[in-house]
């Protein structure tokens, strides 16, 4: 299912066009303007920075079918922003892996990374990410009136927190005004059944501290990796998915607990943003809305 969103330029520049076409007679220059705006306003030709799509625990190294599958379907939908909820590879630190990953994902679009344990699990492998990574292993950016903010539950000295510096500085990153706030992290906080204590839920207090946070600040909707399955909750007015379906082997293979290969998609929309899980069939298995907080 492919959604436009039609953002203001786009509608200034169509009603530019219209204008150019009820003052000039000529017919030539008027289907030029029509061909133009159709291949800038159709899924081939438009770009969105908006729109972005999400993949958790590809494992590249050691599965990489269902990754290469899903940029071909980023690219079919004129998709160029992708979040990547841990686990890029299978080996902490392995030059080759991360080499074979930055090769695949060669002029696909940019792609932010929450790291996982099995991208960092030391301050040698940390090092790795950062060298060919080129990014922090936590860091926020925005895109207009939406802050994307991307957090690391694997850093040597707090595995499985967000604690010290990282939640200092996630704390002044949240005052910042927003009126939409996606937050990316690999071990999530709630859990599916098949993870408890698999997740953020090891240290409860932390955990507690990190969700009152989202909740003060009106976070939408936690990206999650870790388990790799698909599982979406919703605690206290901010949804919580867990997108662990990129290709390593699942936890589970019955589909109505989260049991298949999957990626999602999310669309802007007048409103709000709409997303929709996909199987690698292209079936999608759940939609869901979010509204402005």
């Amino acid at each position: 299912m492919t959604v436009l969103d039609v953002t203001d330029c786009e509608l200034k520049e169509y009603f530019v066009i219209y204008s150019v076409m009820q003052k000039t007679k000529n017919s030539f220059v008027i289907l030029i303007l029509i061909i133009t705006l159709t291949f800038f306003l159709s899924p081939w030709g438009y770009t969105d920075e908006i729109s972005f799509g999400v993949i958790g625990d590809t494992r590249i190294g050691v599965h990489e079918t269902i990754y290469n599958l899903f940029l071909k379907r980023m690219e079919k939908e004129g998709i160029h922003l992708i979040f990547h909820t841990g686990d890029v590879i299978n080996k902490p630190g392995d030059d080759e892996e991360w080499k074979k990953f930055l090769d695949l994902s060669r002029n696909r679009g940019t792609i932010h990374i929450a790291p996982g344990n099995h991208d960092i699990n030391n301050y040698r492998s940390l090092k790795k990410y950062k060298q060919y990574i080129q990014k922090p292993p936590y860091y926020s950016f925005s895109i207009r009136d939406a802050q994307f903010i991307l957090l690391c539950t694997e850093m040597p000295d707090a595995i499985g927190k967000i604690t010290g510096t990282q939640l200092e500085w996630l704390k002044k990153e949240l005052q910042k005004p927003f009126q939409y706030r996606f937050v990316f992290l690999h071990k999530p906080p709630f859990p599916s059944p098949f993870g408890n204590r698999y997740g953020l839920d090891r240290f409860p207090e932390e955990r507690d501290i990190l969700h009152e946070l989202f909740v003060v600040y009106h976070v939408n909707l936690v990206f999650a990796g870790h388990e790799h399955l698909y599982n979406r909750k919703e605690r206290d007015g901010i949804t919580y998915v867990i997108t662990g379906g990129g290709g390593a082997p699942l936890l589970t293979f019955q589909e109505e607990f989260g049991g298949f290969f999957h990626y999602i998609i999310a669309k802007r929309l007048n409103g709000g943003y709409v997303f929709s899980v996909h199987t690698m069939d292209g079936i999608i298995k759940d939609e869901f809305k979010i509204n402005m907080r």
